[in-house]
């Protein structure tokens, strides 16, 4: 696997340079590159949404201001507010409830898949490992082929000089 396809949620960060006299040990340089790297984990922040969460959001908005109303309603909605108290001139309750309700199983379904994402990461990794050992057991298997092919042909040159025939390689 190439260092590039592997995302990890820190990084490492050394702050100061690297600069060594030779009277330090080893013990203490250690200590003190561990104290200068700083773990920069990347944790997720609600108020910063991610672009797949702005695109959720650009659509429930487009929903809410589109499907709310009736067809008739779509004329003059450069300058139309947007409709905060739940309720809309043209639109019956049963209709709202329904668009809220697949909103609901919208931003459900988002979660679960936001939930998934680290278990697909972790049996990705998990197949990535198991094709290493399947190519290296490939290998293996290749060389013990060729030892055997040697082996084959070494036991043949040897029968034929146990029954007098000529050596021929």
């Amino acid at each position: 696997m190439r260092s590039k396809d592997k995302r990890i949620p820190y990084a490492f960060t050394n702050l100061a340079p690297k600069s060594r006299t030779p009277s330090t040990s080893g013990a203490l340089d250690y200590v003190l590159d561990v104290w200068r790297t700083v773990i920069t984990e990347r944790p997720y922040f609600p108020e910063y949404p991610t672009p797949d969460e702005r695109d959720f959001l650009a659509t429930e908005e487009y929903i809410l201001r589109f499907y709310r109303r009736g067809p008739a309603a779509h004329e003059d909605l450069v300058n139309s507010p947007r409709v905060e108290n739940g309720g809309s001139p043209g639109a019956t309750p049963t209709s709202d409830m329904a668009i809220q309700a697949e909103l609901a199983n919208l931003k459900a379904e988002r979660d679960r898949l936001r939930r998934e994402v680290p278990e697909k990461n972790e049996q990705l990794g998990d197949q990535h490992q198991l094709q290493k050992e399947l190519a290296q057991v490939c290998a293996q298997l290749q060389r013990r082929d060729q030892e055997l092919a040697q082996a084959n042909a070494a036991l043949e040159r040897s029968r034929k000089r146990a029954r007098g025939g000529l050596y021929t390689s």
